[in-house]
């Protein structure tokens, strides 16, 4: 048996003028999972498209149980028994899971014609050996994110895959779900399955993962075993800088009250919701996904209509109609998606930050592409966009990136309150602190956050107050000290909120 189950070795792409992998090596263990992190645009995504057959090598080989091959597609990729995970699922919603897991290698009967029966057999077979159990003849669109994952696992099982590239896997996930995910990943270990687990959590990386490689610009950093480094150790190889501080939090004055809000209700989401937020002021709001955050920041975003309760800005009573309102009354929204609702992909960076006041740049319903340009440069700087080139569309940009181009979008809108909604999902921990440092600038230049995160170190280490949600309603509410310190048990106080072991009154 070869020593290692796959080995990737100086692993060299160019395009034109970045160089995106500059001799990578990566090796395998049979039957273990491998974290590969780096911070955005270090390189990850180009060598497990290139180990996928998505993207051609320029130099380099490839050696899978001590075989050198040769990958130009995805088909290859999947007879030498590697297949791959997306973070964004690649499932046809209107099939179902048996159609989706044999999709393109249909079981026939002997004339070739399909067999429906025998597929769906196969495809619980294959759920059940993911100790999963859901229906495989209703369409995928119905199953949760979890279960399309397992559709996911399940599909690259049915290729004999005994290398399985996972990207990004938890980021749509609730901690029950990483769970079983894990539980997962570990009898497919036991199987002698190898997994290469792409992450910027570094809680799940030293959790499930045995080594970890690092890349940074495109270079292998060094390959190390988990039990012998920590979280510093691998920021540090990641960045080549020490971060001392990961919530670089800054408190400030808290000033005068910008944003009230009175009794909203919202039917089956949102219940008698009430608060305020002051310049100055970073407020956190924690809960497990359904508990109703999302649908609050969309209320207050002029995206859903609440049924009755009252919104005041600067002790003015408001109304929003739609976001386009909200935009005029100094609210801006990140969305936890912005490749669907932050950015327009196939637009240069210059378009997408004045999308939301196109006004600005525009006399008589005509837009002047120079001052695009120069507001985009300004950006550039403000903000380190990289690469800073003002005609780049949105999605060639790293996660990171993209980010910052979406608060770009709304610093040009000159929003006095800005809702970040999962801010930091699928960015690096370099673009994370950079990410925390606008926060703190914001908030000193007067303005107001309001942070909704499933992070709970992140919603600890940067906010003033933590509201606490479950069920739609906020069930608690938490405040820095004097000293603007958190009690010892604040992460433990809040899980109790949110998983409801402390009971609604």
């Amino acid at each position: 048996m070869a020593e290692f189950a796959l080995q990737m070795l100086n692993i060299s792409k160019v395009y034109p003028g970045v160089q995106a992998l500059d001799n990578v090596n990566l090796d395998v263990l049979p039957g273990e999972v491998h974290a590969l992190v780096g911070e955005n645009g270090a390189g990850k995504s180009t060598l497990m498209k290139i180990l996928f057959g998505a993207v051609s090598k320029d130099a380099g080989d490839i050696v899978v149980k001590g075989q050198s091959i040769s990958i130009h597609s995805p088909s290859d990729s999947q007879k030498h028994g590697i297949s791959m995970v997306h973070q964004e699922l690649n499932l046809i919603p209107q099939m179902n899971t048996a159609q989706n897991i044999f999709l393109g290698k249909e079981i026939t009967y002997a004339l070739g014609i399909t067999n429906p029966k025998t597929m769906r057999k196969a495809a619980r077979d294959l759920i059940h050996q993911l100790s999963a159990d859901f229906d495989v003849t209703v369409p995928v669109r119905r199953l949760s994110i979890a279960q399309r994952q397992m559709v996911e696992i399940a599909k690259a099982l049915s290729t004999n895959a005994d290398i399985l590239v996972m990207d990004e896997p938890t980021s749509s996930l609730t901690d029950r779900e990483i769970d079983d995910l894990f539980n997962t990943l570990r009898d497919l270990t036991q199987r002698g399955v190898s997994i290469i687990f792409v992450s910027h959590r570094m809680e799940e990386i030293f959790e499930i993962c045995n080594r970890v490689t690092v890349l940074r610009d495109g270079k292998n950093m060094g390959t190390r075993n988990l039990s012998e480094i920590n979280t510093d150790d691998i920021i540090q190889m990641m960045v080549g800088r020490d971060i001392s501080a990961m919530y670089p939090k800054v408190v400030v004055p808290q000033g005068r009250e910008i944003l009230r809000v009175e009794n909203i209700n919202l039917k089956g989401a949102l219940e008698n919701i009430n608060f305020s937020a002051h310049a100055g002021e970073v407020i956190g709001i924690a809960g497990l996904v359904g508990a109703g955050r999302t649908e609050l920041s969309e209320v207050l975003f002029g995206a859903r209509k609440a049924d009755s309760g009252y919104l005041f800005l600067n002790d003015m009573p408001v109304h929003f109609a739609t976001p386009r309102d909200a935009i005029q009354k100094g609210i801006g929204l990140l969305t936890a998606d912005r490749k669907e609702q932050g950015l327009v992909l196939n637009l240069p960076m210059t378009v997408n930050i004045s999308l939301s006041r196109v006004d600005k740049v525009a006399k008589a319903n005509i837009i002047n592409r120079a001052a695009q340009t120069k507001i985009a440069q300004k950006y550039i700087n403000e903000l380190s966009i990289r690469p800073g080139d003002t005609k780049r569309r949105a999605k060639f940009f790293s996660g990171g990136n993209q980010q910052k181009v979406v608060l770009a979008k709304w610093l040009f809108s000159d929003a006095q309150i800005l809702i970040f909604n999962e801010p930091t999902r699928g960015i690096d921990v370099g673009a994370k602190v950079e990410i925390y440092q606008l926060m703190n600038a914001l908030a000193a230049a007067g303005g107001c956050i309001i942070m909704i995160s499933s992070e709970l170190p992140e919603v600890i280490g940067m906010s003033d107050r933590i509201f606490v949600m479950r069920e739609g309603r906020f069930v608690q509410e938490f405040k820095r000290s004097d000293d603007h310190q958190w009690p010892e048990t604040i992460k433990s106080d809040i899980l109790r909120y949110a998983m409801g072991e402390v009971a609604l009154t």
